[in-house]
């Protein structure tokens, strides 16, 4: 309890002292510094309760590659060349959706790269995502899946590019 005191009798004097005005203008100062480095992630502060300093960066990152990859997904209903009339078309989108979704477990794990491996890799197991569907037998072929190998590198290579130039 004396302690408590003693510091509030601190902060009177700080307070009434004539260089208060000087004091809180440099703690102002001093606060707004640490703002502005915590909004450009210069500075964290992490703990169980509280986070400061988000890499705002990043997160554009993610966002623009999110938005990048939804929209060329999609588009892709209109190169696959679907049977409209099974589902109301919806059978098309529903693929497109479960591919954007392993791309973006991809954008989320931050691991892209062009090695070659990893491009043979992530295009056997789009293939293998639409190929555990049941699909016509006329998009089990060798040409539909070079298509399907083109779009993924492609994918691959623009997710690279806009991390490289967001960065």
């Amino acid at each position: 309890m004396e302690e408590i005191k003693i510091m509030w009798e601190a902060i009177a004097k700080v307070l009434t002292n004539s260089n208060a005005l000087l004091a809180l203008v440099f703690l102002l100062i001093f606060f707004i510094l640490f703002v502005l480095l915590a909004r450009t992630g210069l500075v964290q502060i992490n703990t169980n309760s509280f986070r400061m300093g988000a890499d705002l960066r990043e997160r554009d990152i993610i966002r623009q590659q999110k938005e990048w990859a939804h929209t060329y997904v999609m588009a892709l209903e209109h190169d696959v060349e679907a049977d409209n009339t099974k589902y109301n078309g919806y059978f098309t989108k529903y693929i497109l959706e479960i591919i954007y979704d392993e791309i973006i477990d991809w954008i989320t794990y931050n691991h892209i790269n062009l090695q070659s491996d990893y491009i043979d890799i992530k295009q056997a197991k789009i293939k293998a995502i639409v190929y555990s569907c049941p699909v016509d037998k006329k998009y089990r072929t060798k040409e539909f899946e070079k298509k399907i190998d083109k779009w993924t590198e492609i994918v691959i290579r623009k997710l690279v590019l806009i991390r490289e130039v967001y960065k």
